[in-house]
C-alpha cells in the first residue's frame, strides 16, 4: 500500500512539472503535422510542433452520424475517442475540481452554439488521488450532441458545425500530457464529413 501511494504521489509531481512547464513553453496545442491531421479527419495540414508533448500526440476524434440533421431533421452527431492504448482521458465531470474533464464546445460561423452534449459515464481507473478513484474515457468512448430542431434549422441553413474537443490525455500509470483542443467539423451541405 505504501508503495502504490509513493508510485502515485510520484505521478502527481510529475503531472504539476508537466503543467508547469507547459506554462513556461510556447506551445500550440492545435498544430498537428500533416500524418495526424489526415488521420483525425481535420479541416487542413498545420506545421508540426514544438516543444513539449500534448494530448493531441495520443488522442484522435472520429465524428459519424447527422445523417438526419443533413436532411433536415434532429438527429444526433456522435463523436468518439480514438485514444491510443495504455492511455485514457478525464470524464466529464472530472473525478477532482483540479483536473480537466473532457468538453465539447461547438459553433457555428464562430458563433458557439449551445448543443446539449450527453457525456459517457467514466470508467472507474486505478488511479486513485486521496480517496477519490478517478473516472476517465478508454479508447472509443461516445460522445452525443443532440441538437434540437432549432439548431437543426440553424445547421441545415449554414451548412456547417465546428466543434473543439478539450482533453488530457493521461498515462495508465498516472503521468498526464499538456491538455488540448483538437478541432474537428462537419459539412453538412454536402454531407462531406472533416
Amino acid at each position: 500500500m505504501v508503495i502504490r501511494h509513493k508510485g502515485l504521489l510520484a505521478g502527481v509531481v510529475v503531472f504539476l512539472i508537466a503543467i508547469a512547464a507547459f506554462m513556461f513553453i510556447d506551445t500550440n496545442g492545435n498544430n498537428l503535422d500533416a500524418a495526424q491531421t489526415e488521420r483525425a479527419g481535420l479541416e487542413a495540414p498545420v506545421p508540426a510542433r514544438t516543444g513539449l508533448a500534448n494530448s493531441a500526440d495520443k488522442v484522435r476524434l472520429t465524428l459519424s452520424n447527422g445523417d438526419a440533421a443533413m436532411a433536415g431533421k434532429t438527429g444526433d452527431f456522435v463523436l468518439t475517442l480514438n485514444i491510443e492504448p495504455g492511455w485514457h482521458v478525464n470524464a466529464n465531470p472530472a473525478s477532482i475540481e483540479f483536473l480537466i474533464p473532457t468538453v465539447v464546445s461547438s459553433s457555428v460561423n464562430g458563433q458557439a452554439l449551445e448543443i446539449p452534449t450527453q457525456y459517457p459515464r467514466g470508467r472507474l481507473s486505478d488511479i486513485v488521488l486521496g480517496d477519490t478513484a478517478l473516472e476517465v474515457y478508454d479508447d472509443g468512448a461516445s460522445i452525443r450532441l443532440r441538437p434540437d430542431e432549432k439548431q437543426t434549422a440553424v445547421l441545415e441553413k449554414v451548412g456547417r458545425l465546428e466543434m473543439i474537443v478539450r482533453v488530457q490525455a493521461c498515462s495508465d500509470e498516472g503521468v498526464c500530457l499538456a491538455p488540448t483542443d483538437l478541432p474537428v467539423a462537419l459539412n453538412l451541405d454536402d454531407t462531406s464529413r472533416q
